[in-house]
Parts: structure tokens; C-alpha cells; sequence
């Protein structure tokens, strides 16, 4: 348990004494393993100024990933705004950058990122296309277990019963063949 005091005897390099010198014992040492992930997708959407949600992430609060926001406009005549929600409270409300060229290409990295929405807009009716990419990272941490220690079983030879005709209110237990021991009933 973390924070319970324990005492351990040592003996002094000096003068050779054994003290017992009381101290906390540490926590569990934890491992943190950096995860990257590469989410890749396509843009289709109408160009009429709504945003589209592409993608959103589970995790909430304090441990967002972080990362880089890559998206490619492939269509002639058409703006794309790329709006990224940074907080985890489900709103969009960043807007990063805005592309407006064919085949113009932007990104952006991030300290923090929940979401990624893109709004299209044109003078005429068309449909919007490109690509989006995000690499993600977040930390996983994982609490390391120390080893069961082995537990060793001495298995001692059971008493055998002998029946050498011996009466019947008397029961004779031989112990590792040397001892005797009679019981009676």
C-alpha cells in the first residue's frame, strides 16, 4: 500500500551497528508508452456552408491526444475551413486554417485536439472533395506488476496403514516406516 511505513534493519558501514531505519514505501512505478495512431479519410460534403464532423475522439478532460491535422482541397471553386475542437467540450470552436485553392494542402500541429469538423462554401452548387489526415499521439500508462514471488510446498510422505490382523478397536500407523502408533477407538 502506498504510504505505509515500514521498518528495515541495516547495519552501519562505519561502525558496524544494526539500526532499523523507518521509511515510506514508494508507489508502483508506472510505465507510460507513447501510442501514435494515423487516421486518414476522405472529404465529401455539399458546399453549402455546414460543417461535417470527420472525427472525434473518446477520451474527454484531461488526457486528449495531440497532434497534426494535414487537409488537401481537391476541388476547383470551392473554400474549405477546417475547424478543430481543442477543449473536449464537444464544440468546434478553433477555426485553423482556411483552403481555397485546387489541391492546396495545410497543416497544423496541435497541443490538444478532441475534434476535427470541415465547412465547405461556394459561389456554385457543387460537391466539395479532398482528404484529411491526423496523427495522433497520447500516452497509455500502464501500472508495472511486480512478479508473484513462487511459493515452495514441502510435501511430506503420507502415514500408511498397516493391517497385520490387528484387533478390531485397534488401528496401527506406521509414520515414514519407523515409528509406530497405535490408536484405539
Amino acid at each position: 500500500m502506498p504510504g505505509h511505513i515500514r521498518c528495515v534493519r541495516k547495519s552501519c558501514k562505519i561502525c558496524r551497528t544494526k539500526k532499523f531505519i523507518c521509511r515510506k514505501r514508494k508507489a508502483p512505478p508506472l510505465q507510460k508508452r507513447l501510442v501514435t495512431d494515423e487516421i486518414c479519410g476522405s472529404i465529401s460534403q455539399e458546399s453549402n456552408g455546414e460543417s461535417v464532423q470527420y472525427w472525434r475522439t473518446a477520451n474527454t478532460g484531461r488526457r486528449l491526444p495531440f497532434g497534426t491535422i494535414t487537409v488537401r482541397n481537391q476541388s476547383p471553386h470551392c473554400t474549405l475551413t477546417v475547424k478543430a475542437d481543442t477543449t473536449g467540450d464537444g464544440i468546434s470552436d478553433t477555426t485553423l486554417f482556411t483552403l481555397s485553392e485546387l489541391n492546396q494542402t495545410k497543416s497544423i500541429t496541435l497541443g490538444a485536439v478532441a475534434g476535427l469538423e470541415i465547412s465547405a462554401s461556394s459561389s456554385a452548387e457543387i460537391k466539395s472533395v479532398g482528404q484529411y489526415s491526423i496523427t495522433a499521439h497520447y500516452f497509455y500508462t500502464i501500472k508495472k506488476r511486480k512478479r508473484p514471488k513462487k511459493k515452495i510446498t514441502v510435501v511430506k510422505p503420507r502415514p500408511q496403514i498397516i493391517c497385520d490382523t490387528p484387533p478390531k478397536d485397534e488401528i496401527y500407523l506406521v509414520k515414514e516406516e519407523t515409528e509406530q502408533i497405535t490408536c484405539t477407538s
